[in-house]
């Protein structure tokens, strides 16, 4: 018979193998089991912590690629929260330029027709909110401003100039930040001088193209230059550009305009152009011709003050009246009516300070032939067909009495004079009482059914306007676009 070997060993050992598996599978689920009851207790993750988490995640998995290539990583931890913190700042400027914006909504006049038009309290609200980055603005640049916000600079060809010489005090001192070039980093630290300087008035037109020459001037330097010799080239470049555009040419103006004067000639023109001053200078200090120039102002900047003072001082024959009375003053012989100009458009408009376009058409009606000077600066390439699509709006309280009573001098001379005290009666009286009272318009932003609107410039039509007279030459106004391009192939 055969012997049966005992497999009770062999058996024994698979049921311990068995129970140990499964001993290992109990443990397994005892400790899942347990681990949900750990996951609740930690606090659960918004949205934002979890797409915070992924980019941290995504970004030290890049340095760790960078660090195994043997390259350094640029962009550290605090670059990271600078940033943050950059965008958090931009978020709270753009919200607050909102409010401000809807503040300054709510105090416009509803179906006013010049709401599209930036008012000075849109640029005092700009002014506020540009505060936090007050510290980039040059100190320079500050001056310019208040001195443009407060009309102590007055004209296209002054407020271009004393912003180019604004300029190279700015490019001086300037100083190219690591890690940029100076044809990059430059023109956006000019943009935000300029942005600064548009709180205090709109950019002129001579202003925009002399910026923009610059701004090409900047672009064309080359990258191998350091800082001192570029910034010595730009220097020179501007120099050689107020030489050229503005003194120069306003010389070339100066002689062609002379040969329109004469001994005994009566010539018109309209409020403070420096051009217009320095051809009457000229022909009266330089070739001692004896003529009358007869100015003509308007409120509320009476600019023409300035130049009869100027030009009295100097010992030449004046004559100063006020808009109102333009009709007498043509009753007179009148040879020429030289008027400035803000710019020029392409569509032969001159864009000019409010009341060029009266004096225009009324000495068109009188055959008398309107000579606009004008440098080639000015010139701009838009076309407009109203003063309504674009123009200034100065601070509408310069033309508000305030309560002050409006003096008549030549009535007041007079009654003192004869000792007339005119008997009036109780009607007259209330009268009286009720004209003072609507005078009185200091409160003016509470009725919601009156807007008073101060426009800086209005539109003369080329048809008024006998010829054009610039470096280039006297043109008719429809020549316009020749030297436009002239000009932009110049520059």
């Amino acid at each position: 018979m055969t012997e049966t070997k005992p497999i009770s060993n062999t058996s024994d050992s698979s049921k311990n193998k068995s129970v140990e598996k499964l001993d290992s599978g109990s443990s397994n689920t005892t400790t899942s089991s347990s681990s949900p009851n750990t996951d609740n207790d930690k606090p659960k993750l918004t949205n934002k912590e979890l797409k915070e988490l992924k980019k941290q995640e995504k970004l030290a998995k890049r340095a760790a690629k960078k660090e195994n290539a043997g390259i350094v990583s640029q962009i550290t931890p605090q670059q990271i929260e600078q940033n943050k913190n950059k965008k958090n700042q931009q978020s709270q400027s753009q919200s607050s330029l909102q409010q401000q914006h809807s503040i300054v909504k709510k105090i416009e006049k509803k179906n006013s027709l010049f709401s599209h038009l930036e008012t000075k309290e849109h640029r005092n609200e700009l002014s506020i909110s540009q505060s936090q980055i007050i510290n980039q603005i040059h100190p320079s640049i500050i001056s310019l401003t208040l001195k443009i916000s407060s009309y102590s600079i007055v004209g296209s060809i002054p407020r271009c100039k004393a912003m180019l010489e604004t300029f190279i005090k700015v490019i001086n001192d300037y100083k190219t930040p690591q890690g940029t070039t100076l044809t990059r980093n430059l023109t956006n630290y000019l943009s935000i001088q300029i942005d600064y300087l548009k709180t205090s008035r709109p950019l002129s037109v001579s202003m925009g193209n002399a910026i923009r020459w610059l701004k090409q001037q900047i672009s064309i330097i080359s990258i191998d230059l350091n800082d001192k010799d570029a910034k010595d080239e730009l220097i020179s470049q501007i120099k050689d550009f107020i030489k050229e555009k503005i003194e120069y040419s306003g010389k070339v103006i100066i002689e062609s305009t002379s040969n329109h004067i004469s001994n005994g000639s009566k010539i018109l023109t309209f409020g403070n152009s420096q051009v217009l001053k320095e051809i009457f200078l000229h022909n009266h200090l330089v070739l001692h011709k004896k003529f009358q120039v007869i100015i003509v102002d308007s409120n509320p900047l009476f600019e023409g003050k300035q130049l009869a003072k100027e030009l009295s001082s100097n010992g030449l024959n004046i004559k100063y009246v006020l808009i109102n009375s333009l009709s007498t003053i043509f009753q007179d012989s009148i040879d020429f009516v030289f008027l400035g100009a803000h710019s020029m458009l392409s569509n032969g408009f001159l864009y000019s300070r409010v009341g060029s376009a009266l004096i225009a058409m009324k000495a068109k009606n009188r055959n008398v032939p309107v000579l606009v000077c004008c440098e080639s600066i000015k010139f701009s390439d838009k076309v407009q067909l109203d003063s309504v699509t674009l123009n200034e709006l100065s601070d509408s309280n310069l033309l508000i009495n305030n309560g002050q009573k409006r003096q008549n001098i030549s009535l007041d001379k007079f009654v003192q004079n004869h000792e007339i005290k005119p008997i009036q009666s109780t009607k007259d009286k209330k009268e009286k009482d009720d004209s003072s009272k609507v005078e009185d318009l200091s409160n003016w932003r509470n009725n919601q059914y009156l807007n008073i609107v101060n426009v800086m410039y209005d539109l003369t039509p080329p048809d008024f306007i006998e010829k054009i007279i610039t470096e280039v030459g006297a043109l008719p106004p429809s020549s316009v676009p020749v030297i436009l391009r002239e000009y932009k192939s110049s520059t």
